[in-house]
């Protein structure tokens, strides 16, 4: 990977801990951005990939524009250093008495408006409870891979039907129809479905979607308008709050904020969250305890999710 600052232990000498170095590296793809995970320097983070190259006798890495790739060897080895991982977190909170620290990074990926909107407000207090924890929240309009690696836990619209997967249903959540009082002064008024006819709707970008679970808007009514359209859920309430049309949004983007108001309350669009793993990652300790909290989250937060307002507890 780079030229070797460590001592030469000869091929087959293999120290454990250089395990930890090249699961940072493999998880950050950046020397920098695993050393500050590790709280130690880009060199010794160097230092020990290097030495472990020369314990297995061959490259790990290679270096790219964007950062650090796995070579075919580092992507034999990425499931055995995985497994000593898991084995190694076992063993510690196992021998753990009273409070058990938890430490280390998990990449958690989420629908755009879950993770920015919901998960971006709760995940601080987890983070005061672990401090030795990181969280990387992944939100993007966008489908992202377990099996690729890319997140370790992710939570997503459709149940995932890889293997090596474990998989249960998060939770359901409730969308409806808003605009902002100006938009409604400014058009007919809306009683029924049909009158959304002629309205402009804001809405999803049809072949560039990664769900067929937002294929929601042309069912709305018999001739929707849709002049302006989005990836993004985020850009589309941005839109609505420009006075640029109707959305349709999630309960939990839309209850705290004064600037929009509900149209045609009865019409509930129920759809559902995901959330999955790979089946060792579950016996770690830092991915149990994210897992359990967003599961126990999402049961908690209920009335939020569903629109649940008599049932309402303030969090």
């Amino acid at each position: 990977m780079c030229k070797r600052t460590s001592p030469d232990r000869g091929v087959g000498m293999f120290d454990w801990n250089d395990v930890r170095y090249f699961l940072a590296l493999q998880r950050c793809g950046k020397l920098l951005g695993a050393a500050r995970q590790l709280g130690t320097t880009h060199a010794t983070v160097a230092r020990h990939i290097d030495a472990l190259e020369q314990a297995m006798g061959q490259p790990l890495f290679i270096q790219q524009a964007d950062g650090y790739a796995l070579t075919a060897a580092g992507r034999q080895l990425l499931p055995l250093a995985e497994a000593l991982e898991n084995t190694a977190s076992q063993m510690l909170d196992s021998g753990k008495r009273g409070h058990v620290e938890v430490n280390g990074v998990v990449r958690l990926g989420a629908p755009e408006g879950l993770g920015a909107q919901f998960l971006a407000r709760h995940l601080p207090a987890l983070m005061a409870q672990y401090p030795g924890l990181e969280i990387d929240l992944v939100a993007v309009p966008r489908f992202v891979s377990i099996t690729s690696r890319e997140v370790d836990i992710a939570i997503t619209l459709e149940r995932p039907q890889a293997n090596l997967v474990v998989t249960r249903k998060l939770t359901d959540y409730c969308l409806g129809l808003y605009a902002t009082p100006a938009y409604q002064a400014a058009h007919p008024p809306i009683a029924e479905r049909e009158d959304l006819n002629g309205h402009a709707i804001l809405a999803y970008v049809d072949d560039l979607l990664f769900s067929r679970e937002l294929m929601f808007h042309h069912g709305l009514c018999r001739h929707p308008s849709m002049p302006l359209r989005s990836t993004s859920v985020v850009a589309q309430k941005e839109a609505a709050l420009a006075d640029g049309g109707i959305v349709v949004l999630p309960y939990y983007m839309t209850y705290d904020d004064p600037r929009l108001a509900q149209l045609l309350p009865e019409l509930r669009i129920i759809r559902s969250y995901w959330i999955s793993a790979r089946s060792n990652i579950r016996r770690t300790l830092r991915y149990r305890v994210v897992w359990d909290y967003v599961v126990e989250l999402c049961q908690r937060m209920q009335w939020l999710l569903l629109h649940e307002e008599q049932n309402r507890c303030i969090d």
